[in-house]
């Protein structure tokens, strides 16, 4: 791969080869032709690759499209095989946005990247917006943490799962048992049209739910521009309140037959205490994550010390990443 991109820096018209890996995971069926005086300042050259822009559906209630329906065309082809080859990273990541919003509006795009099929929506949602444009492998080290920890054939548990990037990548890479929990209905559908478009209806279990430490209806803010801030603690953020059904986490897993969860990812911007710490005060050890992802960053909404709490119960944090504190139970000797 990196001998093919010296190749194409040095100049002469190049086709680089239909399989790129390595870079955000990226696989692309596509030649990338890319002229000997190409230039990324050069924008006439650019844009004289002809936009394909496909609409959505406008029936709100009809099935989406198969999956492949939104594959990247003319100009946001290209520009995707430029991801590939590892171009979008630091400042030029909003160059690459801008041209992909200018070359074909708010149409998603269908793509495989870290091995998966997965339809993008990168116009209001930064998870989704990184792994279609960004070079950087995403969340590299909580994947690598997650596939240690998560047994072939365990149990995962996924809450704030977004569109079910690390749903789908426990199931396709540690064939795992999946539960995937989602309160925003927007987000829902995606992780919903994810899973099939996978295959992975048989070992994945969608949830539109938030969790807490009591059963009732609550109101979350949908953020605009950026569903992933979405949230049901925080104030002041721009956008419109949407009512979900809030459970208690240990009656989610008696529900749908959990009896053991081998890890688990937790992101619910700021909500992550009031999902634990009531969980740990009542559901029997047994029940507890042995490995857990938990979003940290938001720790100045939570009302109680959740990392402290469950390093008191006998969790070992065994390293951070930039958002994430990374944290594994013994088991009890």
């Amino acid at each position: 791969m990196a001998a093919a991109y010296r190749r194409v820096c040095s100049g002469g018209k190049r086709i680089v080869g239909c399989r790129l890996r390595g870079i955000a995971g990226c696989w692309s069926p596509f030649p990338v032709v890319v002229p000997a005086s190409f230039s990324l300042s050069r924008r006439t050259r650019l844009n004289s690759l002809a936009p394909v822009s496909i609409k959505p559906t406008a029936h709100a209630d009809a099935p989406p499209p198969p999956w492949g329906t939104y594959a990247p065309r003319g100009y946001r082809r290209f520009l995707r095989g430029l991801v590939c080859l590892g171009l979008a990273r630091g400042g030029l990541k909003r160059w690459f946005y801008r041209q992909w919003t200018n070359s074909g509006g708010n149409a998603p795009a269908d793509v495989i990247t870290h091995g998966l099929k997965l339809r993008l929506h990168p116009r209001d949602n930064t998870t989704e917006s990184k792994l279609l444009l960004g070079s950087r492998s995403r969340d590299r080290e909580e994947l690598e943490f997650l596939i240690t920890h998560l047994p072939p054939g365990g149990t995962f548990l996924d809450v704030g799962a977004n569109i079910g990037f690390y749903s789908l990548i426990a199931a396709k890479r540690r064939d795992a048992r999946v539960l995937a929990i989602e309160p925003l209905p927007a987000a829902f559908e995606r992780l919903r049209f994810n899973i099939h478009a996978n295959g992975f209806e048989h070992r994945l279990i969608p949830l539109q739910a938030a969790l807490g430490a009591e059963r009732k209806r609550v109101t979350i803010t949908f953020a605009e521009g950026d569903l992933g801030c979405s949230s049901i603690v925080k104030t002041g953020i721009a956008g419109r309140p949407v009512e979900v059904m809030m459970l208690p986490l240990a009656d989610v897993l008696a529900e749908q037959g959990f009896t053991r969860v081998d890890a688990m990812k937790i992101d619910v911007e700021g909500m992550e205490d009031s999902v634990l710490c009531p969980f740990f005060k009542t559901a029997p050890r047994a029940l507890w994550p042995q490995a857990v992802i938990l979003e940290d960053v938001h720790r100045g909404d939570w009302k109680e010390d959740l990392l402290t709490q469950m390093r008191e119960v006998g969790y070992q944090q065994l390293g951070r990443t930039r958002s994430n504190a990374l944290l594994h139970l013994p088991a009890a000797g």
